[in-house]
């Protein structure tokens, strides 16, 4: 918005005329950035009551008005209302109707403005919805009071973020009924079509606190990779083993639900339409070794290139090398060293070749039976020298950091507890944050009609 410079000089000049009334530059420049602040916020709220009013008085005000249950509303007078808005509560005054068949009132500036009396609005909502999506609805609540200069309840912070959780997963239902819209899938191969470059998915799940129970929060991202620039040794790392930090994941976006794989499966295929997945010249997946996971990822998308993330593969062997050779001696630490290569070149053979011959040892044999069965599985999605040969992320971060902002910074605070419904929508909230789609539910927290 550009606004009149006249208009911004003169309550300028207004408010430094009260500032110096009050006396507020004696106590120092603190003091001076709070009373401005109050004194905007006291503006503000006169200025939309004022707003609301003016609006109000625009038409003559008809004395009858159709209702939606058949009768007529009747005109009775202008009310009063109040409404929590970014400035605070602001007060206004508009014409009220009332049905004699329904015996239901009506507002018409309110239902006009999407305004309710006594609730928030919707600038103030997205700002309650995010404080929710970041932090406890307690500390959230604290953080508003220090932003703004007024409270609002940890119930209303959890209402409003709840709410804007509940548009995203809305959303998400619609994507699924048009991903398995034959007609829709046909048109977006014409008129959208096939896509250069590669796109990634990861898929993984963390575990969250439910009332009574623990459930495991089911998260996906998608993503691209750019290289960001050449290799760069980490200091006191000599070794390139396990070191890619010359990709990077791109624009990335993030979808979860605490669900079974097979209903996963419905909103990961409906998600990767929305990122054109199904006409990318190539998918790649790279998740740990879950069953359910690539069975998920066959079933949708057979054609795409299957990854295990290396990072979780090499986790497999220093419970070998430690109960084979004792923990933190120099022969553990060689054959750590040498396996991991191995694992790091895709000689997976190799590897497990060199794991069974430690099953002998004692207490070695759980490790290396847990090793090889996992090597074994996974043997074709463990090609990391190809891999990298042909610059693909072998590591799945990108969607470990996403269970770590989306589930353990949010929900797994301490003495944390859910519902099932308030953990999904505080996740899938905080997920289109992280995603870059916050706008896209304000914008439709601030289009939604009244409540009947």
């Amino acid at each position: 918005m550009e606004f009149s410079t006249e208009a911004v000089k003169a309550m300028a000049k207004i408010m430094v005329e009260e500032m110096e009334r009050l006396g507020v530059a004696e106590e120092g420049i603190l003091a001076v950035e709070t009373g401005m602040r109050e004194f905007l916020q006291a503006v503000g709220r006169e200025a939309l009551g004022q707003y609301l009013e003016r609006a109000d008085q625009g038409e003559a005000a008809p004395q009858t008005q159709p209702c939606s249950c058949g009768g007529q509303l009747v005109y009775q007078f202008r009310r009063q209302a109040v409404i929590v808005s970014v400035f605070g509560r602001a007060r206004y005054k508009r014409r009220y109707y009332t049905c004699p068949s329904c015996h239901r009132g009506q507002a018409p500036l309110d239902r006009a403005l999407r305004i309710e009396a006594g609730e928030v609005t919707a600038g103030l909502a997205e700002l309650l919805a995010l404080a929710g999506a970041e932090v406890a609805f307690e500390e959230a609540s604290r953080l508003i009071e220090r932003f703004l200069r007024f409270r609002v309840s940890d119930n209303t912070l959890r209402k409003e973020t709840e709410h804007f959780g509940a548009l995203q997963a809305k959303e998400e239902e619609c994507w699924k009924v048009q991903s398995q819209d034959p007609t829709e899938l046909q048109r977006r191969l014409w008129e959208i079509g096939p896509q250069a470059g590669r796109l990634y998915g990861s898929i993984d799940g963390t575990i969250v606190p439910l009332v009574g129970e623990w459930r495991e929060l089911k998260c996906l991202a998608w993503y691209r990779v750019e290289a960001v620039h050449s290799y760069q040794p980490r200091r006191h790392h000599a070794s390139q083993v396990g070191e890619q930090n010359d990709l990077q994941g791109q624009d990335m976006s993030y979808h979860c639900a605490i669900t079974d794989p097979e209903h996963f499966g419905e909103l990961v295929w409906a998600t990767a339409l929305q990122r054109l997945a199904d006409l990318h010249q190539e998918l790649v997946f790279v998740c740990d070794g879950a069953a359910w996971i690539w069975k998920l990822i066959q079933h949708y998308f057979p054609n795409a290139t299957q990854i295990v993330d290396w990072y979780h593969a090499s986790q497999y062997l220093p419970p070998i090398a430690e109960a084979a050779f004792g923990k933190d001696t120099p022969q553990a630490k060689a054959w750590l060293a040498q396996a991991r290569q191995q694992l790091w070149e895709g000689l997976i053979d190799d590897l497990i070749h060199d794991c069974q011959l430690l099953a002998h040892r004692p207490q070695a044999a759980k490790p290396v039976s847990q090793a090889v069965t996992y090597f074994s599985n996974n043997h074709k999605r463990m090609d990391y020298a190809r891999f990298r040969r042909q610059g693909y992320l072998i590591g799945s971060g990108t969607i470990e950091s996403g269970c770590k902002q989306i589930a353990t910074l949010r929900l797994k605070r301490a003495g944390a507890r859910w519902t099932e419904p308030g953990a999904v929508q505080t996740a899938k909230a905080r997920a289109a944050w992280l995603s870059g789609s916050w706008d896209t539910l304000a914008a439709k927290r601030a289009a939604l009609p009244l409540a009947a």
